[in-house]
């Protein structure tokens, strides 16, 4: 593969930070709707789920789709 160990971790921690964001968000706008009845709250939810696992696959699809070097 041509990454190297450094720029894989860097990848990697871009994107747990993302998705911890993302899920961070998608929790206060789950306790928003549950606790709290706003309506629309659970849409919000939805979408910031959905886009924290987009980010996953985003993350995998970079590696797969990656040159593959001769090693």
């Amino acid at each position: 593969m041509t990454f190297d160990p450094a720029q894989m971790k860097h990848a990697f921690v871009r994107m747990m930070l993302t998705t911890t964001a993302l899920g961070l968000i998608g929790v206060a706008f789950a306790i928003a709707h549950f606790m709290y009845g706003v309506g629309w709250a659970l849409w919000a939810f939805m979408g910031f789920i959905v886009a924290a696992f987009a980010v996953q696959v985003w993350f995998i699809r970079g590696f797969a789709r990656a040159p593959k070097g001769d090693e």
